[in-house]
């Protein structure tokens, strides 16, 4: 008895087992079945397509064509710009000891001159440096002359060779001395005519004077008089604004057509008049980081004070394509799906619909890649309408 039931339920089972099966196998088929393209599409997808029209559709639609070419492109990119402080037209004045304001000698707006003195400190620190030079100056000038008598008496045997090296060696180390000290002033910005200045005063004042490397005018002070400073803290900032440096911000795509010296038109943002015309003078390498943009910069004179550092532009850039490419308007264009199509004249009547490789699209042409050789002809106008027949012929076919 136990036997036959466990071989009923061996049985039952396996039946629900095959049973299972073959619904799954029905429900596969079926589906595959709906995704499966009908064969009429399948094969306009594959192969070319020829739409005839007939003398009254000729007639009625008029189908303008244009003879495909290959030809360096020209176009304008607009990209928006910011302005900057061109290079080493701009200077942050700092100071190189610790010290007081004693004197501020120009203000924010003024214009200054290079090596026009704009600070004077009172420091110890500068005072010691001072001092310093003057006695190794001092004692090498001293040195100079013993050694220039003890020469004098060697020559006459008076005194031994052994004397002349001693004072050969302490000249050599006062030399030195003098040479450190005058390159510790040099390192603070003390120029050749103050050193020479104070071996012949006979009172020196401690004031060391800071002055501006640029021309230019004082953007802003840091400081005020009497403020005391540290070593290497900011005193004044300097912008010559003759020249300035703009900088124009691209997408990744725009950035491609754009080449060292192509001409830029840069423009107010809330006016549409060029105002100042420059060239693209270098292109960065990378994106920015904070503005995931390429960087083209151009370096540019202002125009009665125009563009100041910080502003923000809009540029108009005339590039060109860097070799022969063909380029149909985007009116001759259509999609069959997600392919690109245009529609190619074989005689008259006759149009084959063609699909093509496009490279890029700009605001009035298609950059074509493949599918089109110079010297075809392909449809400009109601090319909507030859999408429509080829697709019914696809039908009528059926």
């Amino acid at each position: 008895m136990k036997k036959i039931i466990l071989l009923l339920t061996i049985a039952a089972i396996t039946s629900t087992f095959f049973a299972c099966n073959s619904k799954k196998t029905k429900e596969q088929s079926a589906s595959s079945e709906q995704t499966e393209l009908p064969p009429s599409l399948q094969k306009a997808s594959t192969e070319l397509k020829l739409i005839r029209l007939s003398d009254k559709e000729q007639k009625e639609l008029s189908v303008e064509t244009m003879v495909v070419s290959n030809n360096f492109i020209d176009y304008t990119v607009s990209a928006p710009g910011v302005v900057f402080p061109a290079p080493n037209h701009g200077s942050i004045i700092s100071t190189p000891i610790n010290g007081q304001i004693n004197k501020v000698n120009k203000f924010e707006g003024q214009w200054v001159r290079k090596g026009e003195v704009l600070f004077e400190i009172q420091s110890l620190e500068f005072g010691t440096l001072v001092s310093e030079y003057l006695q190794a100056f001092a004692e090498e000038r001293y040195q100079t002359n013993r050694l220039s008598r003890i020469k004098q008496l060697v020559e006459e045997t008076i005194t031994s060779t052994s004397e002349l090296e001693r004072a050969t060696a302490e000249y050599d180390r006062a030399s030195a001395s003098v040479r450190a000290s005058y390159s510790k002033l040099k390192a603070v910005g003390v120029s050749d005519a103050e050193i020479k200045a104070f071996t012949e005063a006979e009172n020196i004042d401690p004031l060391l004077k800071i002055s501006s490397p640029i021309d230019g005018v004082i953007e802003k002070n840091f400081v005020e008089l009497g403020q005391s400073v540290n070593a290497l803290e900011n005193l004044s900032r300097v912008l010559d604004t003759r020249d300035v440096l703009v900088r124009a911000y691209l997408s990744p795509d725009d950035a491609r057509l754009i080449n060292v010296g192509d001409s830029v038109d840069i423009l107010k943002r809330e006016k549409a008049e060029n105002l100042l015309s420059g060239t693209i003078t270098s292109v960065n390498p990378g994106l920015d980081e904070s503005s995931r943009s390429v960087i083209a910069n151009i370096l540019v004179p202002t125009k009665d004070g125009w563009p100041k550092p910080g502003e923000n532009v809009r540029l108009s850039i005339s590039t060109s394509s860097q070799r022969e490419i063909i380029a149909i308007p985007v009116k001759a264009l259509t999609y069959d799906g997600n392919d690109p199509v245009v529609f190619v004249k074989k005689s008259v009547g006759v149009f084959e619909k063609r699909f093509i490789g496009v490279s890029e699209i700009r605001d009035q042409s298609v950059f074509v890649n493949s599918g089109l050789d110079k010297g075809e002809e392909v449809a400009v106008s109601n090319v909507f309408s030859l999408k429509a027949l080829s697709r019914f012929d696809i039908i009528a076919e059926e």
